[in-house]
């Protein structure tokens, strides 16, 4: 007998709940088909393949705009600023700490708003990364604490002079927002999750759900969060040419 909420071969015409969406068959495990409601992207609808490039694609994206920002962009914008304008700005990015600070503590806070955008096995067809989704949003959670904190901490000894530093603390600053630039890279996917699956946070994202407007504005912020992070990842050979 059929649990409750999954029928075998359940027809198109009976969703789960209620929704203006149109629905599709979907595997629910132990060979049993349910019917779900498409993310308002319409990927999960999509054969794997397709959703497997749109993945590749959205990735190859962010790549490319971060190179292009943090690049000729960011240098551009220096040459048209007056002087000492865009140096002035930069020394305020390390305050991004504070941001990765509550973000990581609300891993524990709010676990499970985190574990619900967690991509289960096999989503795109390509993902099949080891570990439970508590174990990857509990590290997760501690690296982006330990991160956020040592680039605060990396901002406020640079704000008070290089000159005073000693030599094993020069580099917290640099080595934070790397370490929190590649950290940013890898809960990439849970973002993309959102986009392609329509999963929400509960009790932290926007209510009901999220339009795609939403996360292409979001997407265009990742790209600037990761170029002011490897700006100051790579500002250590720059300022010290200076």
């Amino acid at each position: 007998q059929a649990s409750r909420g999954l029928l075998p071969l359940a027809p198109r015409s009976l969703p789960l709940a209620p929704s203006p969406r149109s629905t599709v068959p979907y595997h629910a495990g132990k060979g049993l088909l349910t019917t779900r409601c498409l993310a308002p992207s319409g990927i999960d609808g999509l054969p794997l393949s397709l959703q497997a490039a749109t993945f590749v694609s959205i990735f190859a994206g962010l790549g490319l705009g971060t190179a292009v920002l943090s690049g000729p962009a960011f240098s551009a914008l220096e040459r048209a600023l007056p002087e000492g304008w865009f140096s002035s700005w930069k020394k305020t990015w390390p305050l991004l700490g504070l941001v990765y600070v509550l973000a990581g503590v609300a891993h524990f806070t709010a676990k499970d708003a985190f574990l619900a955008i967690y991509p289960p096995l096999g989503t795109w067809g390509l993902w099949f990364l080891p570990g439970s989704a508590e174990f990857h949003v509990a590290w997760t959670g501690v690296a982006e604490v330990l991160g956020g904190s040592g680039l605060l901490l990396g901002g406020i000894l640079h704000a008070l002079g290089k000159d005073k530093l000693p030599g094993s603390m020069k580099g917290v600053k640099f080595a934070s927002a790397l370490a929190l630039f590649f950290l940013t890279v890898a809960v990439t996917p849970a973002n993309i999750y959102m986009y392609t699956h329509g999963a929400t946070m509960p009790g932290l994202g926007p209510p009901g759900e999220i339009p795609v407007s939403f996360h292409a504005v979001r997407g265009l912020l990742q790209v600037v969060l990761l170029s002011l992070l490897w700006g100051m990842s790579a500002g250590e050979g720059s300022e010290k040419s200076k």
